[in-house]
């Protein structure tokens, strides 16, 4: 189905580098599902109820995925279409021009949808899920013929060693993966790094690594921290159970330590 109309080294795993005995093993658990690869859409999508159970459980994280997304997305001007999972494949965000979304919606492809390996075969969705990497499909490669006039490259997105979903971009066959590849680990990056700062002990964690740079102690990172915080003095005294004479003297050795004169330019050094 054609919703688009009008390399050397690379970094991404892409199909025809696969062994040949993997790739014929992921098309027979395909195709013992009886699905029919000419199949006009694809046949495995969550009914109505499922759907909005998925929408509300990952709602944070749909929310984060489509910020970030959209405000990219906005600067490709040929066709596109991203598509954010969940863990097992599942569609819950398309994001793209809404020509091609509805044309997708009109053959029931859109939230809910499984581009798992069982469901629609091998895509770049399907693929990352196998490897676990940054990956590339393109055309006849795909398993079904709907995604025959499709260039796809997917990755996962983590927040260290944890999965939280998959992110792909589809685009014409006539577009530059190199392209592809830069915009959507652009994408990834960027939906990590505010995943793990909307976790306030993962952005202690950050900040914390950063005072490292400056050899602050223990003692004084824990004060640099809660005077990022915007906490005063006595908060901060109150909350380690230490004088605030000994919270104002620690931060004058945290100052002299970064380099920082004031409160405004510490917060705008180390406030991520």
């Amino acid at each position: 189905m054609n919703i688009f109309r009008g390399e050397t080294e690379h970094s991404w795993i892409h199909l025809s580098e696969i062994e040949a005995e993997q790739i014929e093993l992921w098309n027979a658990t395909f195709t013992k599902t009886g699905i029919d690869r000419d199949h006009a859409t694809l046949p495995f999508r969550l009914v109505e109820i499922q759907r909005q159970e998925q929408l509300i459980k990952e709602k944070s994280l749909i929310v984060v995925a489509k910020e970030e997304v959209d405000s990219l997305s906005k600067t490709i001007s040929n066709p596109h279409l991203i598509i954010f999972t969940n863990l097992n494949g599942v569609a819950l965000a398309f994001i793209g021009p809404e020509n091609i979304v509805n044309i997708l919606e009109s053959v029931n492809v859109g939230l809910g949808t499984s581009f798992a390996l069982e469901h629609a075969g091998i895509n770049a969705i399907s693929l990352s899920m196998q490897l676990d990497a940054l990956v590339a499909v393109q055309g006849l490669e795909h398993s079904m013929t709907f995604f025959s006039k499709w260039n796809c490259m997917c990755s996962p997105i983590k927040l260290g060693n944890e999965l939280r979903g998959y992110l792909n971009i589809s685009v014409s066959l006539t577009e530059n993966l190199s392209f592809v590849a830069s915009l959507l680990r652009r994408m990834i990056s960027d939906i990590e790094s505010r995943i793990m700062l909307a976790d306030p002990i993962r952005k202690q964690a950050l900040i914390y690594e950063h005072f490292d740079l400056y050899s602050l102690t223990n003692r004084e990172k824990e004060i640099g921290f809660g005077w990022l915080q915007n906490q005063s003095a006595l908060q901060i005294s109150l909350a380690l159970g230490i004088t605030e004479a000994t919270v104002r003297h620690t931060l004058k050795k945290v100052y002299s330590k970064t380099k920082c004169h004031d409160r405004g330019g510490f917060i705008k050094k180390f406030f991520v």
